[in-house]
């Protein structure tokens, strides 16, 4: 079992947080119907397209995980929004284009996923190829036997993909699924994720919305008149802008679970493994000092601070917020592994 981040030694707080947040990409890929010894059950929803994309950089601690997403896409990959997918990258920058380019071109040999063809194409020559698995402590994994000819292609070195044909649809029962029933229900499109959010928040207007699920104003609103237009999505004016909501007794249909308290929880996961992501850039660089190291994770959590309030994460950091120096690093670290805790429990 994981321990919440009590030291204040540097050297031992990245692999404990890489273990959690490891952990808690096991638990969303299992859901969705990776093979795996981890529980699938939750009490929210996963995001595929962020965590497709956080696993196009933390999936490089674990081979075992990367492939088994590999096999799932293979089989599911026409299931991910791929638009949606390039507008979390280009929104939040989450997840490494190198690594989702060699990924898509090798999907593109399937011709049933031929969208993903768009993402395989390389913006620059590659100047040198590195390995694709890393240790956990961010050093090269060797890698052995032949290379596979498209990761190579892309800059990375790694062995041929055999794929264990283990993984199997998401269970569509499950609430941390919901995501999966929708799109089943409404298709691949932004209808799906827009019904999403109305179902596990109160009430929102279009700009929320749209931020929330990553999708242009334009298209939201649109799609939210026309939800509107159906009787089934409710609207009120309040001032200048639209209210939009739904009464949940209306949509009982969808809780396939048993859960007292309705729907599943909502969690922004593109903007927090973003933040994840950011924080363990900074302490994988070796050649800070923990006072320059500690200046930087400040100067980082400063700057993340719009994408924390977009999504609704700033509450989970209160203790990082009021500390400083070294303790300011104990404390955020403790607070991002005490998250992916909580979610993993």
């Amino acid at each position: 079992m994981i321990q919440p981040l009590k030291t204040k030694r540097l050297m031992q707080a990245k692999p404990q947080l890489r273990e959690a947040l490891l952990g808690l990409l096991w638990r969303q890929w299992a859901a969705l119907g990776v093979a795996g010894a981890t529980k699938a059950d939750a009490e929210w929803c996963v995001d595929p397209e962020a965590l497709v994309l956080i696993t196009t950089t933390q999936g490089r601690a674990d081979p075992r995980l990367f492939n088994e997403m590999l096999d799932w896409l293979w089989v599911h990959g026409e299931s991910v929004n791929v638009q949606r997918l390039k507008n979390i990258q280009k929104a939040v920058g989450l997840g490494d284009r190198r690594v989702l380019g060699a990924i898509a071109a090798w999907l593109s040999q399937r011709s049933t996923l031929s969208k993903w063809k768009p993402l395989a194409a390389r913006s620059e020559p590659v100047a040198k190829t590195e390995s694709l698995f890393i240790s956990k402590d961010g050093t090269p994994q060797p890698s052995f036997g032949q290379a596979d000819p498209i990761f190579l292609k892309h800059g990375f070195h790694r062995g041929p993909i055999k794929r264990r044909e283990l993984s199997h649809a998401p269970n569509p029962l499950l609430p941390a699924t919901l995501l999966w029933k929708l799109r089943a229900l409404f298709g691949v499109q932004a209808r799906a994720e827009i019904l999403l959010w109305l179902l596990t928040h109160e009430s929102g207007q279009a700009a929320d919305i749209a931020r929330g699920t990553f999708y242009f104003p334009r298209t939201v609103d649109e799609t939210l008149k026309e939800l509107a237009a159906s009787g089934m999505v409710k609207s009120a004016r309040a001032g200048r802008e639209k209210r939009y909501w739904l009464k949940s007794g209306e949509w009982s249909f969808l809780q396939t679970w048993n859960r007292p308290d309705g729907f599943p929880r909502w969690i922004d996961w593109a903007r927090f493994f973003t933040v994840q992501e950011r924080i363990g850039a900074v302490l994988s660089n070796r050649q800070l000092s923990p006072m320059l190291q500690a200046s930087e994770l400040r100067r980082v959590f400063d700057e993340l601070h719009p994408v924390l309030t977009a999504g609704g994460l700033l509450p989970a950091f209160a203790a990082s917020r009021n500390d400083t120096g070294l303790a300011f690093t104990d404390a955020l670290l403790e607070d991002l592994s005490a998250f992916a805790l909580r979610a993993t429990a």
